[in-house]
């Protein structure tokens, strides 16, 4: 079975206040904006599971999927669920991976290869008719004025 260990990608894109089917048990909840999509419920028992699966990869080194299972009690589809949620990671010198969604290469975590979430971003960026102009800068200060581009002062 696959490699794993710890990762550190974090996600940042979600939405507060929206209606959303908790992963875990199914049941509808209303999201706050944080963690993963989980009931309030099932979020404390994902947490005891993935920091059991955390401190059994910290004190034992790179482990088989089915290792840490075996020694943590967590079933591997969830832990097939933190390689997708990016939470857990594969090493690279593992000889078994995760597939990636849409073209089926081996990735070590996440839902999709760079290459393929490369495509699904220029093509959306196609379907909503967006330039390059049109896509802002992140601001490398918080303090400034609106200006005019190309006008200096």
């Amino acid at each position: 079975m696959a490699k794993i260990k710890k990762s550190l990608n974090m996600h940042n894109d979600d939405v507060m206040g929206v209606t959303k089917v908790c992963v875990r048990c199914k049941k509808m909840f209303t999201y706050l904006g944080f963690g993963h999509y989980y009931c309030p419920s099932c979020k404390k028992l994902d947490e005891e599971d993935f920091s059991r699966v955390k401190n059994y990869i910290y004190d034992h080194g790179v482990a088989s999927a089915t290792e840490v299972s075996d020694m943590t009690g967590v079933s591997l589809k969830t832990i097939e669920q933190y390689l997708r949620e990016g939470r857990l990671e594969i090493p690279e010198e593992s000889p078994i991976f995760i597939k990636c969604e849409k073209c089926r290469i081996d990735i070590r975590s996440g839902r999709l290869c760079s290459e393929c979430a490369r495509k699904l971003s220029t093509a959306m960026r196609e379907e909503m008719d967006f330039d390059d102009e049109q896509i802002g800068d992140v601001p490398k200060k918080k303090l400034g004025k609106m200006r005019f581009l190309g006008k200096e002062k």
